[in-house]
């Protein structure tokens, strides 16, 4: 017999499924894009920041599509939901917080990000993000259903970061082909 929390869960299929649909889409076209910057990508590896920001907006894809993996298992309960969503909400926040000790000790000589763009746009956001996405798990756990509406909120923001983090990585590498043409080696 289906429980009044399995059937809730099914209530959002249709959403998760295009969300994950998406995302697995948005990031294939990631992997082209990488692959065809990947001299650039490799030569500013000592930066770390557009490592950084291409791993993080590779890992916003990875969440939306485990989250249309989570909520698209059949008869699911509030552990299956729960406990998950936990998990990755615990890990991000504890990457991110790694993210962040780099970013200050790092010096400004070895970012190509800026503060705005690193602190502003991509790991405050994901912070806020990744701690709703724990209230939701704990609250699930609980068996309650009401901050599945919340859901929406934490995977759009996260469809609309990768995204902004997947421009943004572009525009960045096409500038730095454009400024330094000895960094990737043309003459």
């Amino acid at each position: 017999m289906v429980t009044e929390f399995a059937e809730v869960v099914a209530g959002w299929g249709a959403f998760y499924n295009l969300a994950a649909s998406a995302a697995f889409t948005l990031v294939g076209l990631l992997f082209v894009a990488v692959s065809i910057n990947i001299d650039v990508i490799a030569k500013l590896d000592e930066k770390g920041d557009i490592r950084i920001l291409a791993r993080q907006t590779f890992k916003n894809f990875i969440e939306i599509m485990a989250f249309g993996f989570i909520f698209l298992i059949p008869t699911q309960t509030p552990f299956g939901v729960g406990i998950p969503l936990l998990f990755i909400g615990i890990i991000e926040l504890i990457r991110t917080a790694g993210i962040l000790l780099w970013f200050r000790r790092s010096m400004k000589s070895q970012r190509l990000l800026t503060l705005s763009d690193l602190l502003g746009n991509l790991l405050i956001p994901n912070i806020i993000c990744y701690l709703v996405l724990v209230w939701i798990a704990f609250s699930i756990l609980e068996g309650n259903t009401r901050p599945l509406n919340w859901m929406v909120l934490v995977v759009i923001y996260l469809a609309f970061a990768a995204t902004r983090g997947s421009w943004d990585l572009m525009m960045r590498i096409a500038e730095i082909k454009r400024d330094n043409k000895e960094i990737i080696g043309a003459t």
